[in-house]
């Protein structure tokens, strides 16, 4: 199914009104369907929309890449039980064994 709005709808309305002074976006070197450096260049464009309305106005765009696939966010388990396997594994190993030690960059 496609997504409502479409792509290029969501695109064009963050081209046109996109206000947010400081954004940090996430990037996994490991992401098939990333699109960070697409919206980067997006987000550069809706700050040239905005400096020709306000020519103070300067936006902070960051985007960090790290270790990791397109579900690494999710991957990791419960907090208690995390700290609870850490003390008993050590982290290392919990983080190993339980697969979230991409998330933990996270």
């Amino acid at each position: 199914k496609d997504f409502n709005p479409s792509p290029q709808a969501v695109r064009a309305a963050a081209r046109r009104a996109y206000r947010a002074r400081r954004t940090l976006l996430l990037q996994y070197d490991n992401d098939p369907l990333d699109e960070s450096e697409e919206i980067e260049e997006l987000l550069r464009e809706a700050e040239t929309v905005m400096r020709m309305k306000r020519p103070m106005i300067a936006f902070d765009i960051q985007r960090r890449v790290l270790k990791g696939g397109h579900a690494a966010p999710v991957l990791a388990p419960p907090l208690d039980l995390a700290e609870k396997l850490e003390d008993v594994l050590g982290a290392d190993t919990a983080k190993e064994r339980l697969l979230y030690a991409e998330a933990d960059a996270t």
